[in-house]
């Protein structure tokens, strides 16, 4: 016989039984594991941070990502593409143009998720921006330079506009097309400023001193990006204002002005790109994303040094001010 004071702990223990303890949640448990490799050229942006928290948030993958970074070198990002073992990795992510032509030029039997390319049709990327006819997919950082130009009008008269750029890297060269786009409208003169490695810096920055440009434009590029910090001393230096395409520069490098996309938005498309195709869908059916709106920031200290007076129209318009 069974005494009324054991009824109790004998059903928990069935209970216990029939329904082993787990520390991890079912659904945890469930994630299938897939292997991305990261390939980049400057290390991490936001862009980056966005595609980390995309990935993470999924229900369905447990997404384990490896960096390679190139740290600026182009022999460096050859080399890496060059050796990755495809077969230990389900995806890979590319950022930039450069990086993501390496990459659909050598992998082809795994999908190639790229991003912050700029003009991926032009760099032979992708066929068209509904389907890339192979076995990559992303997002653009395209910008619409009318709309960039008519809100830089709310700032400064440009007659004279400088345009600082690698010259090795075919991405700023389809952004220079888009800014001689709408040259003749807005009325200026553009003066084209090629850097082909770090010591040809002092002279671009001589010449375009001398020029006296009434601005200079950055384009998204890698290797100005990394020497930021040396070009924008010298144009704030002498009272040049800066408009830059890559967000980061106003806060990190003192640039005035940045007319481009959120980053970490791009980073959120190109990720949701990438869980698309781990869930079985073929690239090629994925178009290329985009940001729709422009992202303004503004740093009201460059301001203050150059003795521009931010309207209040702009600040109003201004997602992020320093």
């Amino acid at each position: 016989m069974i005494k009324t004071g054991m009824v109790m702990p004998l059903l928990l223990l069935i209970l216990l039984l029939a329904f082993p303890f787990s520390s991890s949640p079912v659904c945890g448990a469930e994630r299938q594991v897939k292997r991305v490799a990261m390939i980049l050229f400057r290390g991490e942006t936001p862009a980056e941070k966005g595609f980390r928290d995309t990935l993470a948030a999924s229900k369905d993958f447990d997404v384990k990502i490896t960096v390679f970074d190139a740290n600026q070198s182009k022999d460096g990002l050859k080399k890496i593409i060059a050796g990755l073992d495809h077969s230990q990795f389900d995806l890979f992510y590319v950022f930039g143009t450069m990086a993501a032509q390496m990459a659909v030029e050598k992998i082809k039997n795994k999908p190639v998720i790229f991003n912050v390319v700029q003009r991926p049709i032009e760099a032979n990327l992708v066929k068209s921006w509904e389907s890339s006819g192979n076995n990559a997919t992303g997002a653009s950082n395209i910008v619409a330079m009318e709309s960039a130009f008519r809100t830089l009008s709310l700032v400064m008269n440009i007659r004279k506009l400088a345009f600082i750029y690698y010259e090795k890297d075919p991405a700023p060269k389809f952004q220079k097309a888009e800014v001689e786009s709408v040259r003749k409208k807005f009325g200026f003169k553009m003066i084209d400023v090629p850097v082909r490695d770090m010591e040809a810096i002092p002279a671009a920055l001589k010449q375009i001193v001398s020029a006296r440009v009434d601005a200079v434009m950055f384009p998204s590029d890698s290797f100005i990006k990394a020497n930021a910090n040396r070009i924008m001393t010298v144009l704030n230096q002498h009272r040049i204002p800066s408009v830059v395409i890559i967000p980061e520069m106003v806060k990190e490098n003192g640039a005035l002005i940045s007319l481009g996309p959120d980053y970490h938005k791009l980073g959120e498309l190109a990720g949701t790109s990438a869980l698309e195709v781990l869930l079985g869908k073929r690239p090629t059916d994925i178009p290329i994303k985009r940001v729709q709106s422009l992202n303004i920031s503004v740093n009201l200290k460059t301001a203050d040094k150059l003795g521009i007076n931010l309207p209040i129209q702009l600040l109003s318009l201004s997602t992020v001010i320093y």
